[in-house]
């Protein structure tokens, strides 16, 4: 019985590793890159957390570049430099029950939207699922101590993303699929919106109404299912990889 336990978290363990290296790949192609890329982590336990090693791109990460760390981020397994940002993750978990993964990444669009006072707008459907995203702005510096991860913890609230003022973005979910989705979403948005405040001319945008019924429809359990299976599926075409992963 106590080996079949094993053989069953090792198998829980590696489809976990495995959507998150899809995870790290899918935000390299959608643009999430850049010097200091970011890092992906997932709550195992209620004390143990998988979280991707540092100076790695997103594009290059593996299903071993992953380290298991506690709360006080503290190494339990595996080698590598533990990512300096860790607080970051860790304080979010001890505050969040609900949330399983934490993206950090620092997409262009976004940093730029976070460095403004701009109100985000549910232009188009990309932003209906991220209208409630918070902000931090106490400091723009990496966030290296816990006592700085518990107010970035307090500001994201019961959020799912989160702008970090001219850093990045936060964004949580119950699976690693939900975590994307909301990263590429509130990228998206602030890109549109951009590109909408650059016209210099008045633009709409959708009421509050409507917006509720469009995150039902549009980003339901189902379509965030069949958006992960897509995006698996090209950085399956891109990377020439073939792993199977689920939502």
């Amino acid at each position: 019985m106590q080996d079949q336990e094993v053989v069953k978290e090792d198998v829980i363990k590696q489809d976990v590793l495995a959507d998150m290296t899809y995870a790290s790949k899918i935000l390299y192609l959608e643009g999430h890159n850049d010097i200091n890329n970011g890092q992906i982590s997932y709550r195992s336990g209620a004390e143990e957390i998988w979280i991707r090693k540092a100076f790695l791109g997103w594009e290059e990460t593996t299903e071993d570049d992953y380290i298991l760390i506690d709360r006080d981020g503290s190494r339990l397994q595996r080698d590598g430099i533990i990512p300096a940002e860790w607080p970051l993750h860790t304080e979010i978990y001890k505050r969040r029950q609900d949330v399983r993964c934490i993206i950090h990444s620092h997409p262009p669009y976004a940093m730029v939207f976070g460095a403004t006072d701009l109100t985000l707008r549910p232009i188009t459907h990309d932003a209906v699922p991220i209208m409630n995203t918070a902000r931090f702005d106490l400091t723009t510096n990496t966030v290296t101590h816990p006592k700085i991860g518990t107010e970035v913890a307090e500001a994201l609230g019961t959020c799912n993303t989160l702008l970090l003022k001219n850093h990045g973005i936060v964004s949580v979910g119950r699976t690693v699929p939900e975590a994307v989705c909301w990263a590429l979403a509130l990228e998206n948005a602030c890109k549109l919106q951009l590109l909408a405040e650059s016209t210099g001319v008045p633009y709409s945008w959708t009421n509050d109404t409507e917006a509720k019924l469009k995150k039902k429809i549009i980003f339901g359990a189902a379509a965030v299912r069949e958006y992960w299976a897509y995006w698996c599926r090209k950085a399956d075409r891109h990377f020439g990889t073939g792993l199977r992963s689920r939502a």
